[in-house]
């Protein structure tokens, strides 16, 4: 074998080494592109789960801040009521003042003072009379109070005639 023939077999032979490592490694290349774009593919399931997820939460959210702001459109509607009440009760406090000043006016004035002297009067006679006046006093069981119109002493639970009492005071 000559110098020339040795020569094509040592780049034969360093050729065929050279195309199995292009080979070996086109191969590791094949893998590593599977295996890339099966991981992205299942990033892209969870990324579609993720994004269904933050969408749930989104519309849950604008739920939320949509019912606040129904809520706050209520209060808003009691707060106005609110004043409104409170409007009516400042101008009811207003009369009722009115009212009672007209009402010391009327009772410290010369017509308070004449129905007090004849509630007075009228007191007097009936006491006078001994009657209880027209009041129709009535015992428990809604009997008039005493009979010939004397009145009643009462024990818790039953009424008793002033004469019972006596005598069982005098039997001790």
């Amino acid at each position: 074998m000559n110098a020339a023939e040795a020569a094509a077999l040592i780049a034969a032979v360093f050729w065929a080494l050279l195309v199995s490592a292009g080979v070996f490694v086109l191969f590791r290349l094949g893998r590593l592109l599977n295996e890339s774009s099966r991981l992205v593919a299942e990033l892209r399931e969870r990324s579609d789960v993720l994004l269904q997820r933050a969408q749930t939460a989104v519309d849950g959210a604008q739920a939320a801040v949509d019912r606040a702001g129904q809520q706050l459109d209520r209060a808003e509607s009691v707060t106005a009521s609110m004043e409104d009440l409170g409007t009516g009760m400042a101008e009811l406090a207003g009369q009722v003042t009115a009212l009672a000043g007209l009402g010391r006016a009327i009772a410290g004035g010369p017509v308070g003072r004449v129905g007090a002297l004849a509630y007075g009067v009228r007191h007097a006679i009936s006491l006078r009379r001994g009657d209880r006046g027209d009041r129709g006093d009535r015992d428990d069981r809604g009997d008039r109070a005493g009979r010939d119109g004397a009145a009643r002493r009462t024990v818790p639970g039953r009424v008793v005639d002033r004469g019972e009492l006596s005598r069982r005071e005098s039997a001790r």
